[in-house]
């Protein structure tokens, strides 16, 4: 929890409504109704639910305990280490503190929810509409109570974005403190989630650009760089340790199964040269008979999975290089139709405890979801204001473009990585609170300028 102490040095000289006694009762509430959601979730069918990767994760969790080995080619040690400090506290192989501390995670990412949208939309009542919005979630829970790396990438996730305002919004000797909060939250999140090693250049780059006009640039530019090299320097010796001790080349194999997912599901397999005649041979028997998934393929196709599926992954990387543009424009609607891809993992028992209640309150989020295609309109509003000079430096639009930057990222990787709607799903679950921030303060703080107008308008009238 120490990502936590800075925020007691945040100094915020914001709204009317920012006083602790009108935010209190807010907090409460939501935190009371978060909690009996999830506790209602969790006893409707209380048993852990390992899932089918999650017995990888715990093979490095037996690694790390018995041979202290960090770096893995299958998995990255983020959630692994989660695991080893539950066991640590609760017992060796206790399911069930894990599947806890993980809704603990759950309910901390709702609060800083509501703590984001106070800071960036300047209301308590708007902001617990948000945090109401995310913490009853069925749809979020279905994937946070499986022991897979969700709940704690969501909460880094959400952390960071945390950060990343307060950075946007405090002075320049505290905000230096927390673009290395950020910094600390972006190297957890990718040791938890591959997808996530790019983030911190866009990112840095981002709150540079913000700060051009101003006469520290310098030192916090200093200051971004050396972060950037410090996280890349863990990267780079992962990367090396991976390559002395397990003889693999990258961060994890994951990515070339991956690689070859989205080559097949492009229908691209045969557009890789001569060289590559006998893997293209094998994919399109595969493919002639409707089999597109990599894992079924590479369980049965040595030549294309030994050694760490190396030979499917320079395959696909060769097709995808040579072939940026046909790939991008086939992956440019995914990153829209992605925003709706629905998959529930864990499931509700209709004849359990609260199952009725908890079925009506699944129908409502997902009717909910499916109002997600709303967030480009509302990236657009945004994005204008950052661009117009007139608001373009109002700390609340520069803190919503990044996390409009945030989620575009996570689409982005998702679009381009991912070749599954259930991998669509699990990718943005990191970034869907954020997406619901991003939506509903739009359409809230939309809502609520209409309504002074209409006071104003009113009250002249009255005179």
């Amino acid at each position: 929890m120490l990502m936590y102490k800075p925020l007691r040095r945040l100094k915020l000289a914001l709204i009317k409504d920012w006083h602790s006694h009108k935010h209190a009762p807010f907090v409460a509430l939501l935190a009371l109704l978060t909690i009996l959601v999830v506790v209602a979730y969790y006893l409707n069918h209380p048993k852990a639910e390992p899932l089918a990767d999650t017995w990888s994760y715990l093979d490095m969790v037996r690694n790390i305990e018995t041979r202290g080995h960090l770096v893995d080619p299958w998995r990255l040690p983020g959630y692994p280490l989660l695991i080893v400090v539950v066991y640590t506290f609760a017992g060796q192989g206790n399911f069930a503190a894990v599947a806890v501390l993980q809704a603990i995670l759950f309910v901390l990412t709702t609060l800083e929810i509501y703590l984001l949208a106070v800071l960036i939309l300047r209301r308590a009542w708007i902001a617990f509409c948000i945090g109401l919005l995310v913490g009853p979630d069925p749809v979020l829970l279905s994937f946070i109570k499986p022991l897979m790396t969700e709940a704690f990438g969501l909460w880094l996730l959400t952390s960071l974005a945390l950060a990343l305002v307060a950075f946007l919004y405090t002075n320049r000797t505290t905000r230096l403190r927390f673009l290395w909060l950020t910094a600390v939250c972006a190297l957890l999140l990718f040791l938890t989630r591959p997808e996530w090693i790019y983030l911190p250049i866009p990112l840095f780059a981002y709150l540079l650009l913000m700060e051009a006009r101003k006469d520290h640039l310098r030192r916090l530019l200093v200051h971004a760089l050396a972060a950037l090299i410090l996280l890349y320097g863990v990267l780079g010796g992962y990367i090396y340790i991976n390559v002395t001790q397990n003889h693999f080349p990258g961060v994890t194999l994951i990515q070339n199964i991956n690689e070859l997912g989205k080559v097949l599901q492009y229908n691209m397999q045969d557009e890789a040269p001569e060289q590559y005649k006998q893997s293209r041979l094998i994919l399109d028997r595969y493919v002639a008979k409707g089999i597109r998934d990599p894992y079924p393929i590479l369980a049965r196709e040595s030549s294309l999975r030994v050694p760490a599926s190396i030979p499917a992954g320079q395959y696909s990387q060769w097709i995808i290089l040579h072939h940026p543009f046909e790939f991008l424009l086939k992956s440019a609607p995914i990153f829209f139709s992605s925003l709706t891809d629905y998959y529930q993992e864990s499931l509700i028992l209709p004849a359990g405890p609260f199952g009725f209640l908890l079925i009506a309150l699944q129908y409502a989020f997902r009717v909910l979801y499916a109002l997600n295609v709303l967030f480009t309109p509302c990236a657009l509003i945004w994005l204008f204001l950052l661009c117009w000079r007139r608001t373009r430096n109002l700390r609340e639009v520069q803190a919503m473009g990044a996390i409009i930057l945030l989620i575009c990222y996570g689409l982005a990787m998702g679009a381009l990585g991912a070749y599954r709607g259930v991998d669509y799903m699990r990718i943005h679950i990191l970034f869907d609170p954020l997406l619901t921030l991003v939506i509903w303060g739009t359409v809230l703080t939309g809502l609520r300028l209409k309504l002074r107008n209409f006071n104003k308008q009113y009250s002249r009238l009255s005179i």
